[in-house]
């Protein structure tokens, strides 16, 4: 490492050469990809990508990489939030406030910015021993609790702050599953809702991630445990909502249960919420991996048949449910075991249609090529020592998850390979993740959402017989 100069981050200087600065990565952005033929590398699609660099509870800074396409994303599967890093001779930029690229990235104490070149810099993993005095950062608000504002002095103001940033600190109280959003211009994209509180505001409020690695680890958060710290939440109007509401934007730094008094507060606030916690939206799919509960057929039943239907609300909770698996319709020669719907809009794309036929959607109107989704669609039957229930829905990418095919492989299939599936489960034991929706006025039937199936393993199990799981 001849004439590398090591340097905390607080001692860097604009234009310094040949540096190596070692600090933990708190925050990353999602790649980005573009197509560089019209620029001076005129070598096709390139990608950026950026995350914030923390050396010391003060200090702070910005890292953009470029480069290939492989490099970038080689970069990415290999370094994680969590990860200590070095980053060796970047180069350092003075930060401009008029700089539009500000906008999007989280705000950092350091007046400069490192960009990482491919093929000039670059970034490994640190191994010496003082890994600790790095990891204990992670749980280190980048900013004063001081700056904190109540979600009810904010709710309160809402339309005076809009395009304003505020900090808050709140409790998680429902964690949403995976999903997979397609946008209009056809790309796929990862995003994860959420819901937290921290206790001044008559209900939770609802937050939605849109960045990779936010989304994978909130796939661990902890329904009246885990307390985020969110630095520079952006006030703003939801289009879709038509509403002004509270967002996680990519300025937005978060910090998980914050080593400071007021995380212990925060959590009392949900004290005499229950074990369980959902959202009021009856849309969202909880994260089976918060699910505690454990019911019996004849509880679930017994909780819907007690429950009072009402206009403007349904009931809907979530349980572990241990059951054997005494049908599903793989084999079925129904239709509607696989159906169709435009990856844009959603809506069912009727046989013999090439398109969704919805005039309001790109794909129904013939202003873009139709753009379909094939979808697995399976009625499991369930019973336990108390009881049966009929007709489960397990659909979608859990249905994928579990069959252990995408929908198209599975529409390929035979019947005999369909019915080969089947006796993966039937007539199993299982550890089943249900999502109950008590009936409506308008829906007078309950519906019985499997989000996770795990057969429980006999003890009398034959060597290397393999473990058949999913969790969503």
């Amino acid at each position: 490492m001849s004439g590398i100069c090591k340097q905390v981050l607080r001692t860097l200087k604009a234009g310094a050469v040949n540096t190596l600065v070692i600090g933990i990565i708190i925050n990353s952005s999602n790649v980005r990809t573009f197509d560089a033929t019209q620029t001076r590398f005129n070598n096709g699609e390139r990608a950026v990508w950026t995350f914030t660099l923390r050396d010391s509870e003060e200090d702070f800074i910005n890292v953009t990489v470029w480069g290939t396409v492989e490099y970038v994303k080689k970069l990415v599967t290999a370094f994680h939030i969590g990860s200590i890093v070095e980053v060796i001779n970047a180069k350092i930029l003075a930060r401009q406030a008029e700089d539009k690229d500000e906008m999007f990235v989280p705000f950092v104490s350091i007046p400069y910015k490192l960009i990482v070149n491919e093929g000039v810099a670059l970034i490994q993993t640190h191994y010496a021993p003082v890994r600790d005095t790095y990891e204990k950062l992670l749980t280190i608000p980048t900013k004063s609790a001081e700056r904190l504002q109540t979600l009810k002095s904010v709710l309160q103001q809402l339309e005076n702050l809009c395009d304003q940033y505020v900090d808050i600190l709140v409790v998680i109280t429902f964690v949403s599953g995976e999903r997979n959003i397609t946008t209009r211009d056809g790309r796929t994209l990862k995003c994860r809702n959420f819901e937290a509180t921290d206790g001044s505001s008559e209900s939770p409020i609802v937050f939605i991630l849109w960045e990779n690695e936010w989304v994978e680890r909130a796939a661990t958060w902890q329904p009246k445990y885990t307390v985020l710290f969110l630095s520079d939440a952006r006030i703003m109007f939801d289009k879709f909502k038509k509403k002004t509401v509270i967002s996680i934007v990519r300025k937005t730094l978060i910090t998980e249960n914050p080593n400071i008094p007021e995380t212990e507060l925060v959590r009392k606030a949900v004290d005499h919420f229950g074990r369980d916690i959902f959202s009021a939206d009856p849309f969202a799919v909880p994260n089976p991996d918060t699910i505690v509960t454990v019911m019996t057929i004849e509880e679930i039943s017994e909780k819907i048949n007690q429950a009072t239907i009402v206009e403007d609300g349904r009931l809907q909770f979530a349980t572990i449910l241990k059951a054997m698996v005494t049908d599903m319709n793989l084999d079925d020669t129904n239709p509607g075991l696989i159906s169709t719907r435009c990856a844009l809009c959603k809506r069912l794309v009727l046989k013999n249609h090439d398109s969704c036929m919805n005039l309001n959607c790109p794909c129904g109107n013939g202003t873009r090529p139709p753009f379909n989704a094939i979808t697995i669609n399976v009625k499991v039957n369930l019973k336990d020592d108390t009881g049966y229930l009929i007709g489960c829905r397990l659909s979608g990418e859990i249905a994928e998850c579990v069959l252990g095919c995408t929908a198209n492989e599975f529409q390929a299939m035979t019947v005999a390979q369909r019915a080969d599936l089947k006796w993966m489960y039937v007539m199993e034991k299982c550890d089943v993740r249900l999502h109950v929706l008590g009936p409506t006025s308008l829906f007078p039937r309950a519906l019985y959402n499997i989000l996770s199936i795990r057969p429980i393993a006999k003890e009398d199990k034959e060597p290397n017989q393999p473990d058949k799981t999913c969790n969503m």
